[in-house]
């Protein structure tokens, strides 16, 4: 119940006094004070002012407390990482990036992401014992009790490498694993959208393609975590995905494809700026396609809405199984975002039962970029606020 008591005074997201918290939580105000005791011993709970009285002695108000210590928030893509600083309420105190090369390896990317981290650290002078916690999110199959990608698609080299224990012989505090999509829909949901939407998707296309579900104000990983891999819906395609399965979502809609397709359209010369892009490095990127649309050039934009339509039909799937209230849709760049959001929504009003979207909200992501790096920051607060609770029942617990 200690965590549960937590819960209700950050959700409120003000301070709350224990007539407040006995009134949301259906205790009494006895039961209510043996909690707040211990979260406060916990370092976790604060008490931060005297309230207005109604008649009788003024309450003390409690309030949870951001500055428990710091957190490091990872939210990587297969070519580069958002990084990020955080308070425990959330809160970004700095963020940088990085890039890397996913086919050198976990150890040489995750070193590169390391010393991005102390860098920001050493920025806004926090040593690195104030870190509490680390949450990465990763855009492949996570297997997240255990912190391990198992047999990844896009990350070759990375199948049950042990994140955790890298991190641990940098960082002394706890490493938190997820699916990058499922801590987008963390972010959205919690901080984005202030716990408001109950049943919700968020869609994310980038290299791969993912559905973070939120269900009942909860995440739903599935039973081993793999809930919400979008990407490997049979779309009924002749083409051939690198799962092995022919007709994948991913195979024709994700990063590799728009990638691949561009390309070579523009070897056929369909693009004069892609055509550029090309002479000049070899290669074309999804970044340049996101700069691609910026600059209005046809072809990129012609890409993004292809992919985002077939998307949508596969959104619509989810859509009529689950009834949400909102899907939410995130590029990997911002400037994805309108063009994918317009078409994802033309596959999903094409595909969908009419009952199922006579309520449906179909929108941008309300955080951006920032969606992942809060995200990671929220689910290593969940998982950190689980633990110190548990440690202090037990201790509770074996003193008697």
């Amino acid at each position: 119940m200690t965590a549960e008591i937590l819960q209700i005074i950050r959700r409120a997201g003000r301070p709350l006094s224990k007539k407040d918290i006995s009134l949301a939580s259906g205790l009494s105000i006895s039961g209510v004070v043996e909690h707040v005791d211990r979260l406060i011993d916990t370092g976790l709970l604060v008490n931060t002012s005297i309230g207005q009285s109604s008649g009788g002695r003024k309450p003390r108000l409690y309030a949870f407390n951001k500055d428990a210590g710091c957190l490091v928030s990872i939210d990587m893509e297969t070519d580069h990482a958002k990084i990020a600083i955080t308070d425990f309420d959330c809160n970004i105190l700095i963020d940088g990036s990085c890039s890397f090369d996913i086919l050198c390896g976990p150890e040489s990317v995750l070193l590169s992401i390391k010393d991005q981290v102390v860098e920001l650290l050493n920025k806004i002078k926090v040593d690195k014992n104030a870190v509490k916690g680390i949450g990465i999110g990763i855009p492949d199959v996570v297997d997240f009790a255990e912190g391990l990608l198992v047999s990844p698609l896009l990350m070759p080299g990375w199948d049950r490498y042990p994140i955790r224990d890298f991190w641990s012989g940098h960082l002394d505090c706890p490493c938190y694993v997820d699916n990058d999509v499922n801590i987008i829909a963390l972010g959205e949901y919690a901080k984005g959208l202030n716990f408001q939407v109950a049943n919700m998707i968020v869609v994310k296309v980038g290299t791969g393609i993912g559905a973070g579900i939120i269900c009942n104000g909860k995440l739903y990983r599935g039973s081993d975590g793999s809930a919400g891999d979008l990407g490997h819906f049979d779309m009924g395609i002749d083409v051939t995905c690198w799962c092995g399965n022919r007709g994948c979502l991913e195979a024709a809609a994700g990063g590799k494809a728009i990638v691949a397709k561009a390309k070579e359209a523009t070897l056929s010369g369909r693009s004069v700026y892609l055509k550029d892009v090309l002479a000049k490095k070899d290669q074309i990127t999804l970044q340049d396609i996101a700069y691609g649309i910026q600059r209005l050039d046809g072809l990129s934009i012609e890409l993004i809405r292809e992919s985002s339509v077939l998307t949508g039909r596969a959104v619509a799937s989810i859509v009529n199984f689950i009834n949400p209230e909102l899907v939410l849709v995130a590029g990997a760049y911002p400037e994805f975002d309108d063009t994918m959001l317009a078409s994802v929504r033309q596959g999903v009003y094409q595909r969908s039962l009419p009952l199922a979207t006579r309520n449906l909200l179909i929108k941008k992501s309300v955080l951006g970029h920032q969606a992942g790096l809060i995200g990671a920051a929220y689910m290593t607060v969940e998982r950190l606020i689980l633990g110190s609770i548990n440690d202090e029942e037990d201790a509770v617990i074996a003193a008697n």
